[in-house]
């Protein structure tokens, strides 16, 4: 089915296809073309599915004139106890792999495509896919970032009232990978999805820490990291989201600016952040609520114990260890239709 009734969004490296009728059948998207390259590409969705029925969504990137192989970037159903929550392990050949959700390449590729199949209950009812989004990055270009070239926006000085949450609940070594330690993820999650609860009234989207650990956890991977299975765990409650990389914390300021918490993955290495609440971490994902009036970084990092989550970060050191940490990856989640469109 091509691309022809999708609203397709083009943002830096993120595609987003929003889909003005619920797509209930099995869909192929329109090549979409990279000029710039890239070598890896993370694929995200938003469906509403019965609990037993589930979708499969895969990728292919064109390297030169030639396509690669479909890879199947995950199966998702909101029922883990089928079987059919899972990313995929041993995909690998000539042109890249699969490392959980993200598709890497081994050469420069400039164009990707995407599927979903769709699998219906066994009573016959079907998911129904409301947007599908993938962002691009060109792993070997350098991060870039905004020190030196900051400039005031109307971001300084906002703190949005994001409820704080933390990861450290839970039994260490128990359930959906291990318990506290791992559950930055869901936790993250679960503040945002409160924050959007508050604001809107819409008490559904207030999920407590270890029911997002649950309802995110992919087997395969053994933990609750898994980026697109988080941003569809938030979508199956009726939420908006895709995985994206943004190129500063220049670009994440317009979404604060806007009123939307941003969840930002980091990596921190000793002495790399000032007041972290760990000494380093080689995977962290945590809220971004706002900026002081100097540009620094207000968070709610999930691994402190309550009292302590909300934290300011130097502006620096913060877009350091996310820029180097994934390049950029950020979650953003909203209400239908509140995300900026470019």
């Amino acid at each position: 089915m091509a691309d022809l009734t999708a609203a397709c969004i083009v943002a830096a490296a993120v595609f987003v296809m929003r889909f003005p009728e619920p797509v209930r059948r099995d869909y192929e998207s329109a090549i979409h073309l990279v000029p710039s390259g890239f070598t890896s590409a993370i694929a995200s969705w938003n469906i509403d599915s019965p609990a037993t029925a589930w979708v499969d969504v895969g990728m292919r990137a064109r390297i030169g004139q030639r396509w690669t192989a479909w890879f199947d970037m995950g199966e998702w159903s909101p029922d883990l106890n089928g079987g059919h929550r899972r990313s995929r392990n041993g995909q690998h050949d000539a042109d890249g792999r699969v490392d959980t959700d993200t598709l890497v390449l081994s050469r420069v590729a400039h164009a990707l495509q995407l599927r979903v199949t769709i699998h219906p209950s066994p009573g016959g009812e079907t998911p129904s896919l409301r947007l599908l989004a993938v962002t691009t990055d060109l792993e070997a270009s350098k991060p870039s970032s905004s020190e030196g070239a900051a400039t005031r926006s109307t971001a300084w000085g906002m703190d949005l009232s994001v409820p704080e949450r933390t990861q450290r609940i839970g039994s260490e070594g128990g359930r959906y990978g291990g318990g506290g330690d791992s559950w930055c993820s869901p936790a993250s999650i679960s503040m945002v999805m409160a924050y959007w609860a508050q604001k809107t009234g819409n008490a559904q989207w207030d999920i407590d820490v270890a029911d997002a650990a649950a309802g995110t956890f992919d087997p395969v991977y053994d933990g609750c990291g898994n980026w697109p299975f988080n941003v569809a765990f938030a979508s199956q409650h009726g939420l908006e989201g895709w995985v994206a990389r943004l190129p500063s914390l220049n670009e994440l300021e317009r979404y604060i600016a806007d009123g939307v918490p941003v969840v930002a993955s980091i990596r921190v290495g000793s002495g790399d952040l000032d007041g972290a609440p760990y000494p380093k971490t080689a995977g962290h994902l945590l809220v971004v609520r706002g900026f002081t009036s100097r540009g620094d970084v207000i968070v709610n990092d999930p691994y402190a114990r309550p009292g302590s989550i909300r934290r300011i970060y130097h502006r620096a050191q913060f877009e350091h260890v996310w820029q180097t940490g994934s390049h950029g990856a950020v979650y953003l989640i909203a209400p239908t239709g509140r995300l900026p469109a470019s």
